[in-house]
């Protein structure tokens, strides 16, 4: 499997999304068919690549075998959080697949059985083997490689994370993986990188409904002295939806009656109708992922595409309560950093 350098572009464009699929879909396209089916021309590389990196330069790109179609173009943000919206945004605008091409910005698990970079040694992935450590929420891995002494730490490192993408997928690895270990020498109880995609898919399938859409779960604790109730959608990773990548956090306050400092039954019937009332603004730009109810105040963790006028919408949706102040905070947050205390 060719793994492109990103290389740096000084071209600016007002619509660099639109003018790559303007490009691809009048003589890209074939272009690169051909290209893949008969070997690269010299210079093919760096002018793909630049074009890639006018949406972004640092986007990683590939080509290889599609699902449903001859090849697939993958652009993919490589692991990196704030990345990861431009390339789902790139992916939402692609055309539709067809015979020959299909799209995606996340690795897929793949039967590639080398991986090469340039100057450096083949690796054969299948030489690969694997410990891995569940716990409640996460598999955390050590990944170990014959050919890992040859390589410098920097290539030895990211030569770990190819060889988990492309095993499990890069969103098995980013919604269900934890730490991540690039061992230097073999352990005694090691497995072949073969079987970790049956584990992480059997644990995935135990921590998700059975339509393989997130689950929720409650947290309590305290916070200041005061009883604390939070709700989470489970798990909480920012892979699932990369371009929801701005953080709206909306207060909503409401009156005290209960000596732990919850809403009673009839108060919180009103703050879930306000979710609703707000959910319904943002249509498909944005969803409530989590909130926290504690001494007087609920908090609303949204997330919403910052490319679009959500956080607009939510803002004009909150006038709406009448029993207490309302405060919205906007702040970019590709990674979900702010629910990550909810995340565990």
């Amino acid at each position: 499997m060719p793994i492109f350098k990103r290389r740096k572009s000084a071209a600016v464009e007002a619509d660099p999304i639109g003018a790559f699929w303007t490009w691809w879909t009048e003589t890209g396209a074939a272009e690169l068919a051909d290209a893949v089916t008969d070997g690269w021309p010299a210079g093919l590389t760096a002018t793909f690549g630049d074009r890639i990196s006018r949406i972004h330069p640092e986007l990683d790109w590939e080509f290889g075998p599609g699902l449903h179609a001859q090849h697939a173009l993958i652009v993919t943000a490589a692991g990196n959080p704030a990345r990861r919206a431009v390339a789902r945004r790139w992916l939402r605008t692609a055309p539709e697949s067809d015979q020959v091409w299909e799209y995606a910005d996340l690795r897929r698990p793949r039967p590639t059985k080398t991986i090469r970079f340039e100057g450096l040694p083949e690796v054969p992935i299948e030489k690969s083997v694997v410990v891995a450590e569940p716990d409640a929420s996460s598999i955390h891995v050590g990944v170990y490689h014959p050919a890992f002494p040859e390589l410098p730490p920097a290539a030895r490192q990211r030569v770990t994370f190819l060889i988990l993408d492309l095993a499990l997928g890069e969103e098995l690895v980013e919604t269900w993986i934890g730490a991540i270990e690039t061992l230097e020498s073999e352990p005694p109880e090691a497995e072949p990188i073969s079987t970790l995609l049956p584990a992480v898919a059997e644990f995935a399938a135990a921590h998700t409904l059975e339509d393989g859409s997130p689950a929720w779960k409650m947290l309590e604790g305290t916070r200041g002295g005061e009883r604390l109730i939070a709700t989470a959608e489970y798990p909480l990773r920012s892979i699932r939806r990369p371009h929801l990548d701005t953080h709206v956090e909306i207060a909503v306050g409401y009156p005290v009656v209960r000596d732990d400092g919850l809403p009673e039954a009839e108060m919180l019937d009103e703050l879930r109708a306000f979710e609703d009332h707000l959910t319904d603004r943002l249509g498909g730009s944005g969803n409530l992922l989590a909130h926290e109810t504690s001494a007087g105040t609920r908090l609303l963790h949204y997330y919403i595409d910052g490319a679009t006028p959500a956080a607009a919408q939510l803002r004009a949706a909150t006038p709406g309560w009448t029993h207490g102040k309302v405060a919205v905070t906007v702040s970019p947050d590709p990674a979900w950093e702010n629910v990550a205390h909810l995340s565990g």
